[in-house]
């Protein structure tokens, strides 16, 4: 184990879940800090361009909304808006999130799917290959979930396990 797969591994989520910061993506590549955002169920970010849960020409089954714990940001020395991901999260460990529970975060459900949040080749070019290959075998790149019930989440908002 390298040592920022043992920094990752080391990550203690102490402080109040919560909503660190919400990102829209109004274009590829473009990601822009919001103070809140509308999710709706089967669309995710209402800012977001209309191929943001697309791979390599397909769709994403349950990439509405991606997340990223800031705890795993401070690890990497990165912005929340290099990653890419919709919400950032704080106090709250993503990996122990399972397929099918759901969280409230400000008047959004949110609901964990099975799709693994992989780090890719851009997540390796916009913070490294060091990175990639950390939260690859840490498990810590986040994860991809549906919007159940929809609303605004505002940055700030308590994050609670349902």
């Amino acid at each position: 184990m390298d040592r920022l797969e043992s920094m990752l591994t080391q990550i203690v989520y102490d402080t109040p879940p919560r909503v660190h910061a919400v990102l829209e993506k109004p274009a590829p590549g473009v990601h822009v800090l919001v103070d809140e955002a509308l999710m709706r169920p089967g669309t995710g970010f209402d800012g977001n361009h209309d191929r943001v849960s697309w791979w390599k020409g397909r769709p994403v089954e349950g990439r509405e909304v991606t997340a990223m714990a800031s705890e795993v940001l401070d690890v990497l020395n990165s912005r929340a808006v290099i990653p890419g991901d919709n919400l950032i999260t704080r106090g709250l460990d993503l990996r122990a999130l399972q397929d099918g529970d759901r969280i409230r975060a400000g008047e959004v459900v949110l609901e964990r799917t099975a799709s693994i949040h992989k780090p890719c080749a851009l997540f390796a070019a916009r913070i490294s290959e060091e990175a990639r290959r950390a939260v690859l075998a840490t498990q810590t790149r986040g994860a991809l979930f549906v919007v159940r019930e929809g609303g605004f989440v505002r940055t700030g908002d308590p994050i609670t396990r349902l």
